[in-house]
């Protein structure tokens, strides 16, 4: 078996994936693995697609899926997770927010049993290298603030775009996710605790970029919606747990 299946999610990263994935690939050869680079175009209308096709013609470990139209991140990690053959699975942002060696930290906690780990900006040891305006980051506490409060989630950091998992925890949890947009943090977390996984934060350094592809007032807004929705279905057992 694949011992890591690496996910990047993409909507529109022609400005970042060619540079990334050399970054991710330099690093993970590092670890002397056998690994998989899963390349998931979420309906992209720049050359983001091309450069995915050109990746996987040159490189044998890296493959692609994708969707025709824009179907949220959320969409787009699960479809990548439910695809993955490694033992463990993680994904990350394309814009490598979260700097590759993080990567590394993430899989050592996965190795020592961890069934799930995600990266945190809240921890002693996390840094803000570059931080969001204030705007961002007055709309991302409310968020965290609300759903910490409406859902019960005991971790630090729901949106940090560093999560990994153990293969049959990954698929136990995506397979029943439903959100398919920025939301979808929050309902993998609250999912994991409704169903009684142990979750380990670590913590990493974070550099925003502002090529970010949130629109803050709109997503905003429907992310919190969402949060709604994560209730609604638990409370209709559309969750089946």
């Amino acid at each position: 078996m694949i011992h890591l299946s690496l996910i990047l999610p993409l909507y529109n990263e022609e400005s970042c994936l060619e540079m990334s994935f050399a970054a991710i690939k330099r690093y993970l050869d590092t670890l002397r693995i056998e690994y998989e680079i899963i390349l998931v175009d979420d309906g992209s209308t720049d050359s983001t697609a091309s450069i995915i096709k050109e990746i996987v013609r040159t490189t044998a470990l890296a493959r692609s899926l994708g969707t025709p139209e824009n179907q949220g991140k959320g969409s787009a990690v699960r479809h990548g997770v439910l695809h993955a053959a490694g033992k463990y699975i993680v994904f990350t942002d394309a814009d490598l927010a979260v700097p590759v060696g993080y990567i590394g930290a993430c899989l050592k906690q996965l190795q020592a049993g961890a069934p799930i780990v995600i990266g945190s900006r809240r921890l002693p040891g996390s840094s803000f290298k570059i931080r969001e305006g204030f705007v961002r980051q007055f709309l991302g506490e409310v968020f965290r603030i609300f759903a910490r409060m409406s859902l019960g989630l005991k971790v630090s950091d729901i949106t940090c775009g560093l999560k990994g998992f153990e293969r049959k925890t990954a698929f136990d949890l995506f397979s029943r996710s439903k959100i398919s947009r920025w939301g979808y943090d929050a309902e993998i977390i609250f999912l994991a605790r409704k169903l009684g996984y142990r979750i380990i934060e670590v913590p990493v350094d974070w550099y925003h970029s502002f090529d970010s592809k949130v629109s803050v007032g709109i997503d905003s807004l429907r992310t919190l919606s969402e949060i709604c929705q994560i209730y609604y279905y638990y409370l209709s057992k559309r969750y089946k747990c």
